[in-house]
């Protein structure tokens, strides 16, 4: 019951708050009159776009690139069509994110300090970071490994900044 109570304190349905292999009843809510059916949790449409390096080497997302492969939408962004993941790559995050787990990514959350981020520079370099904090000339992060790093790079350099909202662990 308490799975429930936590579905109702954030207005969504309890059954998208067990993994999608827990069998057996699925506890549900009412839905709201008018609102879209929302997608599912546990099925698989949501677009992996590549893998983003945690470190300092390079490994690229170019823009126009077709899904790797296809993840789990969570409930966090269920209602979001353009939401997509990223395969982590390295472990300089760790611990806040690990070599080979799937990333979400919220495509138009701003990203506020504390905040994992997805940054894709202008080259297609793409880098998995700790947000510490953006200027009007810089945005500033942190990596955890081989030591903890803060770094700048000059906000002409970025293409986008994605906040990433969540983490899928199939390792």
């Amino acid at each position: 019951d308490w799975i429930v109570r936590i579905g109702r304190a954030l207005d969504i349905d309890p059954k998208e708050l067990l993994p999608p292999e827990v069998s057996g009843p699925r506890p549900s809510l009412p839905g709201k009159p008018g609102e879209p059916a929302p997608v599912e949790f546990g099925t698989l449409d949501l677009p992996v776009l590549g893998r983003a390096q945690g470190g300092s080497g390079v490994m690229t997302i170019p823009v126009d690139q077709q899904p790797v492969d296809w993840t789990y939408r969570p409930p966090q962004l269920r209602r979001v069509p353009d939401a997509f993941a990223v395969f982590a790559y390295d472990d300089s995050m760790h611990p806040m994110y690990k070599h080979g787990q799937t990333l979400w990514v919220h495509p138009h959350l701003p990203a506020k300090p504390g905040d994992g981020v997805l940054i894709i520079k202008n080259s297609d370099e793409a880098l998995i970071k700790e947000l510490v904090r953006r200027t009007e000339t810089e945005v500033v992060v942190r990596q955890y490994r081989p030591t903890e790093t803060e770094f700048s790079i000059p906000n002409s350099d970025i293409r986008v900044m994605y906040r990433i909202v969540g983490v899928l662990d199939l390792r």
